[in-house]
């Protein structure tokens, strides 16, 4: 599975989506109403983004994004739909392509649904992209096996499913230093003063098949460092930079109406938390990460390469 990732991911990100974005946006300046859901890059161009898929859509709004990430000046609606499985669903949406324009990016397994949304993208001169396509021919060749057109496909119930499930019940029970009696069963443990992005990575990571727990570092309390210190559990130090977290901690406070307790926004005394707590993490020979220009993806991809290093050198 890992092979599959790599090569359709980067296949799409790095060439496919980018080249045929580009084309479409030199050709062509296109505007109008906004029906659905947008995201933001610079109100200097629009264009209009239909994504269509017969399971989730997951994958196709993923590679759309990443593509669409590559170019700047660019104020992207999204069209979503998803679980297209009908001639009825697709006639449904035929008059929304037609009246917006734009790009259709689509990953259908059924061939005469296909057949039938290229026809309409024809029509319309609509240029559109089957966006798995180049990467399942190319597999196919390398396998020397025929696709087969199972629905959702990577979405079945399998052994990683409900691994991820198991995964992310566990995040769920070990956050914010809950239940560390059973930390040893975690793949990654984070540990990190108060919003440095510990919760939101673990269930990211969580997602991604991983077992996380994560500690917040409170001045004045020590950490369990015997509960820490186990030879199969990978911990990890997170911090942030000290005025983003003074900012963080601010807006925090005041959506809580909590602003008696302006301490916890206090930089002077934020540095020494990040002074304190990057001291462990060296004295513990613990991997740091600076999450403060990073999202959470980003950070979570630099614990996955971390942990793989780390599993490579204690296995």
């Amino acid at each position: 599975m890992s092979v599959i990732r790599f090569l359709s991911t980067a296949y799409y990100l790095c060439y496919l989506l980018p080249y045929a974005l580009s084309s479409i946006l030199m050709s062509a300046s296109l505007t109008g109403s906004i029906t659905s859901r947008l995201y933001q890059m610079s109100p200097k161009q629009n264009i209009h983004i239909h994504l269509i898929s017969d399971a989730t859509g997951e994958t196709t709004h993923l590679l759309a994004r990443a593509a669409l990430g590559k170019f700047a000046g660019v104020h992207a609606i999204e069209h979503v739909w998803t679980l297209v499985r009908t001639m009825e669903h697709l006639e449904s949406i035929k008059a929304e392509i037609a009246e917006n324009g734009g790009v259709v990016f689509y990953s259908i397994s059924d061939p005469e649904i296909r057949a039938e949304l290229e026809q309409i993208c024809q029509k319309d001169k609509i240029p559109y992209l089957s966006i798995l396509d180049p990467a399942v021919r190319t597999l196919s060749k390398v396998l020397g096996k025929p696709t087969t057109a199972r629905i959702g496909a990577q979405h079945r119930m399998d052994e990683a499913y409900f691994n991820r499930m198991e995964a992310l019940e566990f995040a769920v029970h070990h956050d914010d230093g809950q239940a560390m009696s059973s930390v040893h069963n975690a793949d990654i443990l984070l540990v990190g003063v108060s919003r440095s992005s510990k919760t939101p990575t673990s269930i990211y990571l969580a997602n991604r098949g991983y077992k996380v727990a994560n500690y917040p570092l409170v001045p004045g309390i020590a950490p369990p460092l015997e509960m820490m210190q186990n030879k199969d559990v990978l911990v990890v130090g997170l911090i942030n930079e000290a005025r983003r977290l003074s900012q963080i901690r601010r807006n925090r406070l005041e959506s809580m109406n909590a602003e008696e307790n302006m301490d916890y926004a206090d930089i002077r005394k934020i540095n020494d938390e990040l002074n304190q707590a990057i001291k462990l993490f060296k004295e513990q020979g613990w991997p740091i990460i600076d999450v403060s220009r990073k999202s959470i993806e980003e950070t979570a991809a630099e614990i996955i390469n971390i942990y793989n290093l780390w599993v490579d050198e204690v296995s």
